[in-house]
């Protein structure tokens, strides 16, 4: 049962500030489960009838012995990407959730070694702020943050939900009465290039069988004169096989379409082909859609490429785009996520490395985005991914089979805490073909895992 909180901020006379507004909202709120309220004043909090927290100060507030203390550090009284010094706590104080050790640890007087604020470090996560730390050397060819690079790799911290694990770890051990999530899986997929040799052009598909040739590649021509024929079906046609799965699993999919104009990166089909149309408008019928902004939208300065995108889906499914998945995982916490509040985006689903699984900001869950520019709660939530097919077969190079043992271990971390494990496929990779041979058993075998 979830039990009634208050907290009381002793440093500040004014009371909260967005930041602490913000991580009370994602450990209580979104975690937990348990509703609280912020005392005006210390009268206020001592002749309360609920569970006390104090944030800052010291741990000796007057005749409240029984409350539970949190340091504070400094970090939530700060502005924009400012992070103070800061040490390890002490993991062997019960006041470090999960019994290893976090930054932001605070010496106090009468306490042995170091406290940990984990407020601080809950801000530090969830907002990325350690990204915004990294150089561009430290980024790879298309200017991504490289997850290896990074201490939420280097602690291990991105096998398992760590903020939604050390927020429950903390609850259980002061005794805090709390909801237990409802353990979830969603599948998403990202539809680069929705066809591999129908619904394209005349004059790209003349082009495309003319490299074939001149290549030597003639499987793939011989395949795609079948194709287009009639004689055999497009390998990239997986959508019937796909809802199938999800369907057996009781799971609903979200999909979301590239429609770029075509470039270097972005290769998708033309977005007014009646084919790739039908098509979207079939899938909205049984799962939902979302865009897939390109990368020339990513690397435009202002918004219309992306406002012209956003467009043509809603032009297709004659609704209003509200979810979105940037091409090849690109963002910039807090550049990117202005720039899809500014276009009416709700959710976004790009939260995740490339490089390795896990949890980017220790969340399995859905939480708000915030804005360290103007110190705010943004309107756009952020929906983090767990695991990435390209991730297991083009990173880490392992068969199909060990990467159904690393997502069924991830999915055994998210069931623990009562999380949301979602998924990131794309159409091909169930092809079962060229370098995606053995995929399609696996995405099958994997949803059995995980459900």
């Amino acid at each position: 049962m979830a039990e009634s909180l208050i907290i009381w901020l002793p440093e500040e006379s004014d009371g909260p500030n967005e930041r602490h507004r913000y991580v009370a909202h994602i450990a209580f709120e979104v975690i937990l489960g348990c509703p609280y309220q912020w005392a005006k004043d210390e009268t206020e909090w001592q002749h309360s009838k609920l569970r006390k927290i104090q944030y800052g100060g010291t741990s000796a507030a007057r005749g409240e012995d029984s409350a539970i203390w949190i340091p504070s550090s400094g970090l939530l009284g700060l502005k924009g990407t400012q992070v103070p010094k800061w040490k390890w706590s002490d993991a062997a104080t019960s006041a470090t959730p999960g019994g290893s050790r976090l930054p932001f640890g605070v010496m106090h007087r009468g306490h042995e070694g170091s406290i940990c604020d984990w407020w601080s470090w809950l801000f530090w996560m969830v907002t990325r702020l350690e990204e915004h730390e990294l150089s561009v050397q430290e980024r790879d060819r298309f200017g991504r943050i490289e997850g290896k690079k990074t201490w939420v790799y280097q602690e291990g911290w991105l096998e398992r939900p760590e903020v939604e694990c050390r927020v429950l770890a903390w609850a259980k051990y002061h005794e805090v009465g709390h909801s237990v999530g409802t353990y979830q899986v969603i599948p998403t997929i990202d539809v680069d290039s929705a066809f591999a040799y129908k619904h394209r052009s005349l004059f790209m598909t003349l082009a495309a069988a003319a490299q074939d040739l001149f290549k030597g590649r003639m499987h793939r021509f011989s395949e795609r004169i079948r194709v287009l024929s009639g004689r055999q079906f497009d390998p990239y046609e997986t959508y019937d096989w796909l809802e199938s799965q999800h369907q057996n699993a009781g799971m609903v999919a979200i999909y979301f379409f590239l429609l770029a104009d075509r470039g270097e990166y972005d290769r998708g089909i033309f977005w007014k082909s009646a084919g790739l149309q039908k098509q979207i408008r079939e899938l909205r019928s049984q799962a939902k859609v979302g865009i897939h902004p390109g990368v020339a939208s990513h690397d435009a300065l202002g918004l219309d490429t992306m406002k012209r995108e956003m467009a043509r889906l809603k032009h297709i499914i004659d609704e209003p785009v509200t979810r979105s998945r940037q091409h090849y995982l690109l963002q910039n916490p807090g550049n990117s996520w202005r720039r899809l509040q500014s276009l009416g985006i709700k959710e976004d689903h790009s939260l995740g490395f490339a490089d390795v699984p896990g949890f980017r900001a220790g969340m399995s869950r859905a939480f708000p985005a915030y804005d360290l520019k103007e110190e705010a709660i943004m309107n756009l939530e952020l929906h983090p991914i767990a695991a990435m097919d390209a991730t297991f077969m083009r990173y880490l190079k392992v068969s199909p089979d060990e990467a159904v043992e690393h997502v069924a271990k991830i999915a055994s971390s998210v069931r623990e805490v009562g999380g949301v494990l979602r998924l990131l496929w794309h159409n091909e990779s169930v092809s079962d073909t060229g370098s995606w041979t053995g995929w399609r058993m696996m995405y099958q075998q994997m949803l059995q895992r995980v459900r």
